[in-house]
């Protein structure tokens, strides 16, 4: 009951990092028929390309020991000759089925390597697992739903690949009864073309097959795969860390900020406000190139330590409501002043030399 519950949370689709988590386990989905079906098509292939090769070479072996036959039959064949008997026919047939067999390596490679999405070595798939020693778990494996869906899938492919032979057999029974009586060449040719087309049929069918079997094998990894909104909060915050604990951090950022922004307070040329919520300190050196900085700025609470601190330290503290919310709204700390407010800082830095008795700024 538990089990059915937890499957029923799991609503949600397997992040990248499940995936991958799964991947290093090698866990992916895979199907073997997608494989044995490939195989066979593959197969076909090297037939039509080095079965011609195969059948000569295989022939002129057949001939080459029927035309050695009162010589080998007169002489003692030790192990040795045995051997190089052996060791020649082989020679004269390997290219041949070279060429039969790199075809079907070639295709297994190719879809195995499509199916699990590259290569990569996985030292926890193949370490030992000590729970598949327990008979309980192997008695429901053995009769689970995968096995069987591979037993169902197995005779679904039998069946279709009988059936399919069949009914291509069938079809053309007749004109190879036909030819009952002709000459051997004739009739082998087309039992050669009956076997070949029956041969296509039936990969055709198990291709068809395998390819379903690959979207279940798919699917059924997906919905394995799933994952709760629980599961998927706590990978958050596994990777990217508690939001809590974020939030301290932060915080304790703002405080650092905060009082290294006090600090520069004393420093400041004039601190724009207005009479309640806002204070933005501006230091303006005229030896130095470039526009007013903004050294600490600051709403409600910060605007009134600001304020404190500049009467204490004897900066100016100038009441400009619309002055101060564009200034706090449009520069960070340590940003020059905008363009746009140029004219209103150069008006208000005016007002403190002359206040201070410096020499007048200018716009």
């Amino acid at each position: 009951m538990a089990e059915q519950t937890d499957k029923e949370d799991k609503t949600e689709e397997a992040t990248p990092k499940r995936l991958s988590d799964a991947r290093e386990k090698g866990q992916v989905a895979f199907s073997t028929e997608t494989m044995s079906a490939f195989g066979l098509v593959a197969a076909l292939i090297g037939f039509a390309l080095a079965g011609p090769a195969l059948a000569e070479a295989t022939g002129a072996g057949v001939v080459d020991g029927l035309n050695r036959m009162g010589d080998l039959g007169m002489a003692e064949l030790d192990h040795h000759a045995f051997a190089g008997l052996m060791a020649s026919t082989i020679k004269n047939i390997l290219p041949a089925i070279g060429g039969l067999l790199l075809p079907v390596l070639l295709m297994a490679v190719i879809v195995g390597y499509s199916q699990v999405g590259g290569v990569r070595l996985s030292p926890q798939a193949i370490a030992p697992k000590w729970n598949k020693l327990d008979p309980i778990a192997g008695l429901k494996r053995m009769f689970g739903a995968k096995a069987w869906m591979r037993t169902g899938m197995a005779a679904l492919k039998l069946l279709a690949l009988a059936t399919t032979v069949v009914l291509v057999i069938w079809k053309d029974v007749l004109q190879v009864g036909a030819l009952a009586g002709a000459d051997l060449g004739p009739c082998l040719a087309a039992v050669l073309r009956l076997a070949s087309k029956a041969a296509i049929a039936g990969v055709l069918a198990v291709l068809a097959i395998s390819l379903f079997d690959l979207w279940f094998q798919r699917t059924q990894f997906s919905k394995e795969m799933r994952m709760s909104k629980k599961e998927i909060k706590d990978e958050h915050k596994s990777s990217e860390g508690d939001p809590h604990v974020k939030a301290k951090i932060r915080q304790i950022q703002r405080e650092v900020a905060g009082r290294r922004m006090m600090q520069d307070v004393p420093d400041a040329t004039v601190v724009v406000t207005n009479p309640t919520h806002f204070a933005v300190a501006l230091k303006y050196d005229e030896d130095a190139p470039g526009a007013p900085k903004v050294v600490a700025k600051g709403i409600d609470e910060v605007a009134r330590r600001i304020k404190e601190i500049a009467r204490e330290e004897g900066v100016l503290v100038y009441e400009d409501p619309p002055l101060a919310r564009a200034l706090h709204r449009d520069c960070e700390i340590g940003d020059e002043v905008p363009e746009d407010l140029f004219q209103a800082v150069a008006g208000v830095l005016a007002y403190v030399y002359r206040v201070q008795g410096g020499a007048p700024v200018t716009a």
